[in-house]
């Protein structure tokens, strides 16, 4: 293995120590999630001089995985991978700001728009007004009032509830009981 790629391996397990830590003295929740971006990089480092996303996984299964602490809780190579997507989306700030759990999510192509677009709300807020403003764009409010009023509209979006989101159905409900109610 090479130099760079020991380093790596060294890094990950160092932080995972961080990030997985499960005794009562376990670090502090920023201290974690700094620790999870650290990780990302260093995934990102060594996936640069391994040849494919096949070649990394090996990787991580032979020279990451065994090599970790009986002390922490087991790491799988897919939490391993989402930490390789934070600093693909940005800084540590703008991480923290979006939530880790929304990085994916922003990172897909079909997303790009509504990454941009929550990448210029942070740049031009102040982090508590831009998670407010980000939680309207992952979680937008659904106004089903016009599907309401309009039977055969709201037979096929009924029809189709399975579908639909949690905040969705929510909506739908609301807007069904509104119309019953006047």
């Amino acid at each position: 293995m090479s130099s760079v790629l020991k380093e790596q391996q060294e890094t990950i397990l160092q932080y995972l120590d961080t990030t997985h830590y499960i005794d009562s003295n376990a670090p502090k929740a920023e201290e974690k999630r700094e620790a999870k971006y650290k990780i990302g990089k260093a995934c990102n480092k060594a996936r640069e001089i391994l040849c494919s996303d096949e070649a990394f996984l090996e990787w991580v299964w032979s020279n990451v995985i065994p090599e970790c602490s009986t002390n922490i809780e087991e790491v799988t190579p897919n939490t391993l991978i989402s930490w390789r997507m934070l600093p693909k989306f940005g800084t540590l700030e703008q991480c923290e700001i979006v939530g880790f759990t929304h990085v994916s999510k922003l990172l897909l192509d079909k997303n790009a728009v509504m990454k941009a677009e929550v990448l210029e709300v942070i740049a031009n807020n102040d982090p508590e007004t831009a998670k407010k403003l980000i939680q309207i764009i992952l979680k937008p409010v659904i106004d089903f009032t016009s599907i309401v009023t309009n039977k055969k509209n709201l037979a096929d979006t009924v029809e189709k509830a399975n579908k639909l989101s949690k905040n969705a159905l929510v909506a739908l409900v609301k807007a069904m009981h509104q119309q019953m109610t006047k």
